[in-house]
């Protein structure tokens, strides 16, 4: 005997959004009040507890609606775009013109290559804690 999976119905979680199989969850149908829906399905006593105090899901973590809303899905995750870098344009400031700024630029001496420096107190340290041993 064959089961056709699509036939079966589930049912989605008032509280939570998360799907209900058939055999599970828990039906609730609210008589204080009129509702547009005569029963309510939750999948857990956890998520009709949840309703029953009259909580959000969008501020309760494990829910659905707040991993939607905060986008904690793996699929957001990978579709993130990359921004491209603006190209900044060299401007005059006032009180002194584009000519001056790019003088003074190139009268200042090129910025020193520290890395050879890191490198030998690096290998001082090295050197230090093998004579401790």
């Amino acid at each position: 005997l064959l089961l056709n999976l699509e036939m079966v119905r589930r049912d989605e979680c008032e509280f939570s959004n998360f799907m209900i199989h058939p055999g599970h969850g828990r039906r609730y149908v609210p008589f204080a009040f009129i509702s547009t829906k005569p029963v309510l399905s939750f999948f857990s006593t956890k998520c009709f507890a949840q309703y029953k105090r009259k909580k959000n899901p969008r501020f309760v973590a494990w829910t659905r609606t707040f991993r939607r809303l905060n986008k904690k899905s793996s699929e957001a995750v990978t579709a993130k775009s990359r921004n491209r870098k603006s190209n900044r344009q060299p401007r005059a400031i006032v009180g002194m013109d584009l000519a001056t700024i790019q003088e003074r630029r190139a009268a200042r001496p090129p910025p020193k290559n520290r890395t050879a420096q890191r490198k030998a107190a690096e290998a001082e340290m090295a050197f230090r804690k093998g004579q401790k041993k």
